[in-house]
C-alpha cells in the first residue's frame, strides 16, 4: 500500500479523461477509483481495503490501488481524488463521521454505514463494522459467499463497476455470531463476529488425576476438592461446597485477571457424571430433577459457587463475569439460589431434539426448549445460544435445517438471546445452504429468507436454479414435517422414505441435465447430487443389514466409501475427513461401520448362517430392576407385560422410549436346524446400547463388553439345541448418550464359523464380568 503522494502526478493521464455520471469504480477495466485508509489501520480497516482490492480485481482485472493517510486528511484526499477524475473511497476512522449518530438505537460491534455521496464512497464501522461495510458493498456488485472456497464464491465478471448512491446503515441483530467450527475466512465474509461466549468445561482446582498403573487417584491431600461418589472421591466433579475449593478458585481467577485475562472468565463442571454426593453439595441443590439427564438437577449447587467466586472477587476485580454453559443436569433454571447478574450463560441442550424449530408442533422437546430460553432469561442478563445446527454424530448426510433456523433465529432475538456460539460440523454440502441462511438471520433476524433463498439458487446453481431449489426445498420439508428425532443417523430412512427419495433423485438429475458441464454451476450441482448418493447408499445400508442381508450392505458400505473419498477430493471439503471436525471416518466407525463389516465376515468366508433374529422381539422394561430376580430370563416363562418391539428398523425415540433409563428385557425364538447339532455355534450382536446379558434356553451365555452400539459375539454351543431355542436379551441403558437411543439397535444371529471347535470369538472389546 502507498502512502499518500499527490494524485496528479501519480495520475496525471486522467486529467484527459471525462468523468462519467455516478460513481464509477471501475471503466473497461481501468481503475477509476482510489482507497484511503489511516497511516496505521487496525486489523479490520486493513481487512477490508485488501478484501475490496482483491474482489475489485477478480471482478474487473482492474487493479485499484490504495493510499494511507492522516486520520484528519479526508478532506484534501477527495479534493485531490476528484480533482484527477478518480472516486475517492474512504474506509474506516478517517471518514471522519459519528457513527453513532446514524443509528436511532446505539448501534452494536459490526454496526456500519455505506454512504456513497458527493462524489465519494465512505465506509465506516464499529470495529469489524468497516471491513462488512466492504462486504457490504460487494454484495451489492453482486458477489456472494454461499459456503466456504472458490466453489461456494459466486464473482460476477464486470468490465465497469459503479455504486448507487445510497446511505446504507446496518447493525446487527446479535452482538455475537461464531460457528464452532473452521473456514474463519468464509465466516468473516458472511459477517460472523463480535464478542465470542467464553464460557466452558472445567473449574480451577489443584491436581488429582487416576494413576494409570494403580488405578488410585492422586495425589491424596487433593481429594477433599473432588466429588464423593459411592463414598470414594473421584477426579471427575468437583466438590463445590468445599470453602477450599472456593478460595483456590478465587485466587486462580485473580492470577488470570492480573495476567491480562478477563474480564470474562470460563467456569463450569467438567463435562460428564460424577457430581459429588457429600450432604453439603446435596444440601445447596434445589430439590428439581432433570429428565433428559435422568438424574437430580445441579444447576442450583453450581449458581451458589459461582455466587462465592464473584464475591471473592469484588475487592480486587470487581468487574469480573463467569460463563458457563447451560448444559446436562445443570440445563434446568436454578429454584434456590438466585444467580448473581455477573454471570453469563449459554444454552446447550445437546440431548434434544435437533431437527425442528421452537414453534414445530411435531417437537414437543423444542417448546421445552424454549421454555427454558424465556426462564433463564428472566434471572441472567446475558443469555447465549450454544446449541447445535448439525446433526449431531452423524457421518455427512443431507440435513438441511432451514425450516428450524428461521424459526428459531428471529425466535431467540424476541427472546432477548445476546448471541451465538453453535456447535455445528462443516458439512456445508450435506447441508447447503443453511449456514448460509443461519448467518443472515443473525446479522438481520428480519431478512426476508425466501428472498435469500430465491436468490442463492439463481446465483448458485445457474442454469439449474429451478429443479436444484426444488430439491433443497423438498429436503428441508421432509425434515420440518417428520415426527423423528433421534440423533446420528437412524432415522434418515424415516425422513427420507422411498417415494420422497424417487422425487429428489429426479430433482436432482433434471439439475444435472441443466448444469451438465465441469464449470461452476455443473460441479455444485454434481458436489450437492453426491451427497445424495451417500444417503441413499447410508439407506440401502441400513435396510438390507435389518434384513440379514450383509453381502448386500458390505456393497452398499463399499459405494459410500467411494461417494464419501470423491466428496473429499473437493478443497475445502463439504464434509471432514479426519481431525477434530471430523464426520464420515470417526462417526461411521463409531456407529456403524464394525457391525456391518463384522455382520459380512460372519455369513462369508466357510461361515455358515445358524438362524437369524427378526426385527421385532418381545419386550418390557424393567425400572425397578427385578426383572433377573423374578426370572424374566427363563425359557419357560411366556406370561407377563411382553409386548413387541423393533430393532435394526426403528430407535427407542420412534416407539415411546426416548427418556427411558434403565434395564429392558427382549425375547426371541430361535430355530436350529438339526444339521448343525453338535457343530460350535456363535451369538453374534450387531450392537446394543448400552451394555447386554444373554440367557439362551434359562442358560447364561455370557455378558457384552459394553461398549455401546459396537458388536458383540458369544459361545453359544452349550446353550443351544436342535430345533426351538428361547434367546433372552437384557439390556442395561443408564447413561445419557445425547442421541435418543437405547436396546438393541442392530441384527442379531447364529452362526457356526468355519474354524469349528478351534474357533474363537473375536470382540472388538473385552467381555466384561458383570452386569448391568
Amino acid at each position: 500500500m502507498r502512502k499518500h503522494l499527490s494524485l496528479l502526478s501519480l495520475f496525471p493521464f486522467l486529467l484527459s479523461q471525462g468523468q462519467a455520471a455516478g460513481l464509477t469504480l471501475v471503466k473497461n477495466g481501468v481503475p477509476r477509483a482510489i482507497i484511503a485508509i489511516a497511516e496505521d489501520p487496525d486489523e479490520h480497516e486493513q481487512l477490508a481495503v485488501e478484501e475490496l482490492q482483491t474482489h475489485l480485481e477478480k471482478i474487473s482485472g482492474a487493479k485499484v490501488d490504495a493510499v494511507t493517510i492522516k486520520v484528519d486528511g479526508g478532506k484534501s484526499f477527495i479534493a485531490e481524488t476528484k480533482a484527477a477524475k478518480m472516486t475517492p473511497i474512504l474506509i474506516g476512522r478517517i471518514t471522519r463521521e459519528r457513527l453513532a449518530k446514524q443509528f436511532k438505537k446505539p448501534p452494536m460491534r459490526g454496526a456500519f454505514v455505506l454512504q456513497v455521496a458527493d462524489g465519494a464512497v465512505r465506509i465506516q464501522g464499529l470495529e469489524e463494522g468497516s471491513y462488512y461495510g466492504v462486504i457490504e458493498l460487494l454484495e451489492q456488485l453482486g458477489c456472494r459467499w454461499f459456503m466456504p472456497g472458490d466453489l461456494g464464491a459466486v464473482i460476477p465478471r464486470l468490465e465497469t463497476i459503479t455504486i448507487k448512491e445510497q446511505t446504507t446503515k446496518q447493525s446487527p441483530s446479535f452482538a455475537s455470531r461464531h460457528f464452532q467450527m473452521p473456514n474463519r475466512d468464509w465466516q468473516k465474509r458472511a459477517r460472523c463476529g463480535g464478542d465470542v461466549f467464553r464460557g466452558g468445561h472445567g473449574l480451577k482446582a489443584p491436581p488429582y488425576r487416576r494413576n494409570k498403573a494403580t488405578g488410585a487417584y492422586e495425589p491424596a491431600e487433593n481429594a477433599e476438592y473432588y466429588g464423593l461418589v459411592d463414598g470414594k472421591r473421584i477426579g471427575r466433579q468437583h466438590c463445590v461446597s468445599n470453602p477450599k475449593l472456593i478460595s483456590y478458585t478465587v485466587s486462580a481467577v485473580k492470577k488470570l485477571r492480573a495476567a491480562g485475562r478477563g474480564p470474562v472468565i470460563a467456569m463450569g463442571p467438567n463435562d460428564g457424571r460424577g457430581f459429588c454426593e457429600c450432604a453439603n453439595c446435596q444440601a445447596l441443590d434445589g430439590g428439581d430433577f432433570d429428565p433428559f439427564s435422568n438424574e437430580l438437577s445441579v444447576t442450583d449447587r453450581y449458581i451458589w459457587f459461582f455466587n462465592q467466586v464473584l464475591a471473592g472477587m469484588e475487592d480486587e476485580y470487581p468487574d469480573t463475569k463467569l460463563a458457563f454453559y447451560v448444559y446436562h443436569s445443570y440445563m434446568r433454571p436454578p429454584r434456590k439460589w438466585k444467580p448473581n447478574q455477573k454471570i453469563q450463560g449459554a444454552l446447550a441442550p445437546i440431548a434434544l431434539d435437533r431437527v425442528h424449530g421452537f414453534s414445530n408442533p411435531v417437537a414437543p422437546e423444542k417448546s421445552y426448549v424454549k421454555w427454558l430460553f424465556e426462564e433463564w432469561g428472566k434471572i441472567l442478563p446475558e443469555l447465549y445460544d450454544r446449541g447445535y445446527w448439525s446433526n449431531l454424530a452423524c457421518p455427512g448426510f443431507p440435513f438441511i435445517i432451514i425450516d428450524r433456523l428461521r424459526d428459531e433465529i428471529p425466535a431467540c432475538h424476541e427472546l432477548g438471546v445476546k448471541g451465538w456460539r453453535v456447535e455445528t460440523f462443516p458439512n456445508y454440502g450435506p447441508q447447503f445452504p443453511s449456514m448460509y441462511v443461519a448467518t443472515r438471520l443473525m446479522w438481520d433476524h428480519t431478512a426476508d429468507v425466501d428472498a435469500l433463498l430465491d436468490d442463492c439458487f439463481e446465483k448458485f446453481f445457474g442454469p439449474a436454479v429451478q429443479p436444484m431449489g426444488q430439491y433443497v426445498r423438498l429436503m428441508d420439508q421432509a425434515l420440518a414435517k417428520s415426527e423423528h428425532c433421534t440423533g446420528s443417523s437412524w432415522d434418515m430412512p424415516l425422513h427420507y422414505p422411498a417415494a420422497l427419495r424417487k422425487k429428489a433423485r429426479a430433482y436432482l438429475n433434471e439439475g444435472r441435465k441443466r448444469a451438465p458441464g465441469e464449470d461452476a454451476y455443473g460441479q455444485r450441482v454434481k458436489m450437492i447430487a453426491q451427497t445424495f448418493d451417500l444417503l441413499e447408499a447410508f439407506i440401502g445400508m441400513m435396510e438390507s443389514r435389518a434384513g440379514h442381508d450383509f453381502v448386500k450392505a458390505k456393497a452398499e458400505l463399499d459405494r459410500m466409501d467411494e461417494m464419501a473419498e470423491k466428496l473429499m477430493a473437493y478443497k475445502p471439503v463439504p464434509m471432514l475427513s479426519s481431525g477434530r471436525f471430523s464426520t464420515y471416518v470417526n462417526y461411521m466407525r463409531r456407529f456403524f461401520r464394525h457391525c456391518t463389516e463384522q455382520g459380512y465376515e460372519r455369513v462369508t468366508g466357510g461361515n455358515e448362517v445358524v438362524a437369524t433374529a427378526a426385527d421385532e422381539w418381545q419386550f418390557q422394561i424393567d425400572p425397578s430392576g427385578i426383572g433377573e430376580g423374578i426370572g424374566l430370563w427363563r425359557s419357560e416363562i411366556t406370561g407377563g407385560n411382553w409386548q413387541r418391539i423393533k430393532t435394526s428398523s426403528s430407535s427407542w425415540s420412534n416407539q415411546g422410549l426416548r427418556y427411558y433409563k434403565g434395564l429392558a428385557w427382549y425375547r426371541q425364538n430361535l430355530v436350529v436346524p438339526k444339521k448343525f447339532k453338535g457343530k460350535r455355534i456363535f451369538f453374534w450382536c450387531g450392537g446394543v446400547d448400552e451394555s447386554a446379558k444373554v440367557w439362551i434356553n434359562g442358560k447364561e451365555a455370557g455378558i457384552s463388553h459394553g461398549a455401546a452400539m459396537y458388536p458383540f459375539e458369544l459361545d453359544a454351543t452349550d446353550q443351544l439345541k436342535p430345533g426351538n431355542n428361547v434367546v433372552v436379551v437384557c439390556v442395561a441403558n443408564n447413561r445419557v448418550n445425547e442421541i435418543g437411543t437405547g436396546g438393541i439397535l442392530a441384527p442379531v444371529m447364529l452362526y457356526a464359523p468355519k474354524e469349528g471347535k478351534e474357533a474363537k470369538l473375536e470382540n472388538l472389546r473385552d467381555l466384561k464380568p458383570t452386569f448391568p
